[in-house]
């Protein structure tokens, strides 16, 4: 039994405990490494071994670049919540899609033409018609629902496509738009966007007239001498 009027710190370290941290106390970004400090992040809830706690370290290192700095526990595990198991950032409650950050990686590798399935091209030629026949061919951010069809082909594929993927995805949506606008022209060349037009019209461009027109070119995909196939 230990007797006497021992500080309670320096009992704990006596038999090995961490002492309590606060969740706002302040630590020095540069004691981080430290055994002691180590064992105290452990005993506040933070697995320091984890590729989210890592990531963020090299985060705040960079950041200071040498500079002397301070944080909590509180704002690590808040920036570590905003990383997955694999390190990727994802953003306040899982907003950004792994693999779809291109801060350092060049545009020659992720402008990059791939296959992209069927059903997602099918999804976004539904799409590019259901806003374009609402809006009459003005783009409104408001209406869209674009982004919900490139989420969830982005989740679809491998992350190391998804860049990629989105790339090609868009250059598609791009030339869907483009055979609607020449459908709606061929009848009245003198429309312009945001006027009206007989919505039958569209019924003559099919997603699969317009891929068959459509040949790669560097990193674009551009339509080929053949005209998409409509009925007026």
């Amino acid at each position: 039994m230990i007797r006497g009027n021992y500080n309670i710190t320096f009992l704990q370290q006596m038999l090995g405990i961490s002492s309590p941290m606060s969740p706002m106390s302040k630590l020095s970004v540069s004691s981080l490494s430290s055994p002691e400090v180590q064992n105290q992040l452990k005993a506040a809830g933070i697995d320091v071994n984890s590729r989210q706690y890592q990531v963020v370290m090299k985060d705040m290192m960079g950041a200071l670049d040498g500079r002397a700095g301070y944080t909590t526990v509180s704002a690590i595990k808040n920036r570590m919540r905003q990383y997955n198991a694999d390190g990727d950032y994802v953003g306040p409650g899982g907003i950004v899609v792994p693999g779809m950050i291109a801060t350092g990686i060049p545009e020659s590798e992720r402008h990059q033409i791939i296959n992209v399935s069927e059903d997602a091209r099918q999804k976004m030629f539904d799409e590019t018609k259901r806003h374009f026949l609402q809006e009459y061919g003005v783009a409104n951010g408001d209406t869209t629902k674009r982004s919900e069809v490139f989420r969830a082909f982005q989740l679809s594929i491998p992350k190391e496509d998804r860049l990629k993927g989105t790339w090609t995805l868009g250059q598609y949506e791009r030339a869907y738009t483009r055979a609607f606008v020449d459908a709606v022209k061929a009848v009245n060349p003198n429309w312009e966007p945001g006027q009206p037009f007989d919505k039958s019209i569209l019924d003559s461009v099919t997603r699969e007239s317009v891929d068959h027109a459509l040949v790669k070119s560097g990193n674009k995909l551009v339509f080929s001498n053949k005209s998409v196939n409509i009925r007026i």
